[in-house]
């Protein structure tokens, strides 16, 4: 048996100098343990360095089907298998569609899949990868639109209504925020893909987010 000494904190915070060590953590008179967020919620994440994001940059047509091997856009992890590997947790991802028709009633949604490892090294279309502080790119992703491997796409986010209130082009987005519901291990692929209830949309661009981490996963 042990105890761990807390402080319990009545009407007022307390005011301490810096680098005090012998400082200890606050309770309310409940006993619950008073926690405050100091920064945004990913900020600390992406401070280390391994955030990073990539976008297609020519717009492809969405389909109007659930989809199976066709895809928006896949994420290849190129690193060594094994706990040396980092792990590539997902983000977010976002579908952006150019709507030439405003008569062209319709709904787009978004859908991802992750594929099983291992997946021979695909061919990298060599897109442009951003970093969230402002770094050069030098991992081992790899990105491509080739057919996959239909392991079981599932509907992240909600639908947007792509049908603009009047004729013209137009740009509606949809942005799913997944928070690493999806870890792409390595020898892993993750996909995304836009369905539309009607044809018409053409121009749909996809965008990719993720942190690079040294992560043991349970395969």
């Amino acid at each position: 048996m042990f105890k761990i000494g807390m402080r319990v904190r009545g009407l007022m915070a307390g005011n301490y100098p810096e680098n005090r060590e012998d400082e200890q953590a606050h309770i309310n008179n409940r006993g619950d343990i008073l926690v405050s967020q100091g920064l945004p919620e990913t900020a600390d994440l992406a401070r280390m360095g391994d955030s990073w994001q990539v976008k297609t940059t020519t717009g492809v047509a969405t389909i109007i089907v659930l989809p199976t091997t066709t895809p928006g856009l896949c994420l290849w992890n190129g690193e060594p298998t094994g706990i040396m590997g980092k792990c590539y947790i997902i983000d977010s991802v976002c579908a952006d569609v150019r709507i030439a028709d405003g008569a062209q009633a319709s709904m787009l949604s978004v859908y991802c899949m992750l594929n099983k490892p291992p997946i021979a090294a695909p061919t990298d279309l060599a897109l442009p990868i951003a970093s969230s502080v402002g770094k050069t790119y030098g991992g081992r992703a790899r990105t491509f639109i080739t057919s996959v491997t239909d392991n079981g796409w599932f509907p992240v986010g909600n639908s947007v209504i792509t049908s603009p209130t009047a004729a013209g082009a137009v740009w509606k987005s949809t942005d799913v925020y997944l928070g690493g519901l999806y870890i792409v291990p390595p020898g892993s692929a993750f996909s995304v893909q836009a369905v539309q209830v009607a044809p018409g949309a053409l121009n749909c661009f996809f965008t990719i987010r993720w942190h690079e981490v040294q992560l043991i996963w349970k395969s």
